[in-house]
């Protein structure tokens, strides 16, 4: 029996991603409406888009298109219908819960690409074009969210629904899950010397005496910030709310008056001046001119020579893994046990291919040969600010196996809660249908949908 799937706003979001990545011609392609629940359409764009997101996420030959669109479009028409449900309970988004909702976004998808100038080329648009395009998308998921929570929020599942669950899966249909590993580490950011800070923030004065004196703001910034994102735009950042930036940086920044020029700021990132462009309610647009302190091949050696050392007492017994963390890692994981994680999922589990997509420098190291509870050599690899080394451990390492009960309690028991919601917002969705005025174009009128939409 084929499922229902229910695309949140934000995989449509995703998918017009995908599509750009394609670089799919958007001049070209003929639009139409090919269903309408309530007030709110689906076009052929959305649809078709959708499903080339799934193509590209499952890396699997879909053998019947039709029967995987008809699929995708009743997961459309269920949204759509929370959506009006949504629309006939007047639940109320406020533009600051878009927009916090659009930032976190963002800075996934800038996350995603490696940059907001990678992200730019691949929309097609720029940062400001980008959130005025979705934002009704936006607002949408949210509305649809509240809706979801409504009904399923309270749904949970009992160890006997699981394993019923579980149990109802015919053994030959169990899937296969790959081989899977979860990584810790201990990392070492090379230290820069108080000379080069120094001799940066003499430079960041005389950029700052240059603009008092009349010189713009903007072209500095274009000329010498490192931050190209914004180097580009005359250190122009866009309006930003509190908690969008680091602390020390946002709160130099709201202190400012209109045109006024901070003092030097230090952050994680760096040091930085900061002009104030304007102020609109609780948000702030300014420039800021960013330079970074540069660490020399000294200190990465190091770096490099303090973790064989560690790695030494390690496996002399002196001390163990998980203590050394503790003691030793310069990196937020630390107090996590040191577990990797990864960016996309927030998961510390990687599957084999996860390992190359999210951690960096690892064509160098051949885990599938390593044994639990290994651990490798130190690695260079590059942080957000800077170069740096690493000694990773296999944690944990899983053969490729069918999906077990108890192996894979976690993943079948969150399966079953997934079902079990799908289940009820089916349910929900068969009697609103009968209320809701619905229209579906002939061409997907042959669908084999689950719920009798086609009145």
């Amino acid at each position: 029996m084929s499922r229902i799937f229910l695309l949140s706003a934000f995989a449509l979001f995703l998918s017009f991603v995908a599509s750009a990545q394609e670089n799919v011609n958007d001049d070209v392609v003929v639009d139409k409406v090919i269903a309408i629940v309530g007030q709110n359409m689906i076009k052929k764009s959305e649809l078709e888009t959708a499903f080339l997101q799934q193509k590209i996420n499952s890396k699997l030959i879909i053998e019947n298109e039709y029967e995987q669109k008809c699929d995708l479009l009743e997961g459309m028409l269920i949204n759509k219908l929370m959506l009006h449900q949504a629309e006939v309970d007047s639940v109320e988004v406020t533009d600051d819960e878009v927009n916090r909702e659009m930032d976190n976004r963002i800075r996934y998808m800038i996350s995603a690409y490696g940059s907001q100038e990678m992200l730019e080329k691949q929309m097609r648009k720029t940062l400001s074009e980008i959130k005025s395009y979705y934002k009704d998308i936006i607002k949408e998921n949210i509305m649809i969210a509240q809706i979801e929570q409504k009904l399923t929020g309270s749904l949970s599942v009992t160890p006997q629904e699981v394993a019923d669950f579980y149990n109802s899966i015919p053994k030959d249909s169990l899937p296969t899950i790959e081989q899977e590993y979860i990584f810790s580490q201990i990392v070492k950011i090379p230290k820069i010397s108080e000379e080069e800070k120094e001799r940066v923030k003499e430079k960041l004065n005389e950029y700052r005496d240059r603009i008092l004196k009349g010189t713009k703001f903007s072209t500095i910034a274009t000329l010498y910030s490192e931050d190209p994102a914004s180097a580009k735009k005359g250190g122009e950042l866009g309006f930003f709310s509190r908690g969008d930036m680091v602390g020390e940086f946002e709160n130099a920044a709201f202190a400012l008056q209109d045109g006024e020029i901070s003092p030097i700021i230090e952050t994680k990132y760096g040091f930085h001046i900061i002009q104030m462009i304007e102020r609109r309610g609780n948000q702030v647009n300014c420039r800021h001119i960013l330079l970074q302190p540069k660490i020399t091949s000294q200190q990465l050696g190091e770096a490099y020579k303090e973790l064989e050392e560690i790695k030494e007492k390690i496996d002399k017994g002196e001390i163990t893994f998980e203590e050394a963390i503790i003691k030793y890692s310069d990196d937020p994981s630390k107090v996590n046990d040191g577990l990797i994680v990864n960016p996309y999922n927030a998961s510390a589990i990687f599957s084999k291919d996860a390992i190359n997509e999210t951690i960096f420098n690892i064509d160098k190291v051949d885990f599938e040969s390593m044994k639990q509870g290994e651990i490798t050599k130190p690695i260079k690899f590059k942080t957000e600010l800077s170069e740096a080394y690493r000694l990773i451990k296999v944690k944990r390492k899983t053969d490729a196996h069918k999906v077990d009960l108890i192996l894979d309690y976690d993943k079948v028991h969150s399966s079953a809660l997934d079902n079990k919601k799908t289940e009820t917002i089916r349910n929900w969705a068969n009697k609103r249908l009968k209320k809701t005025y619905v229209k579906i174009d002939p061409e997907y009128q042959s669908c084999d949908f689950k719920l009798n939409w086609i009145k």
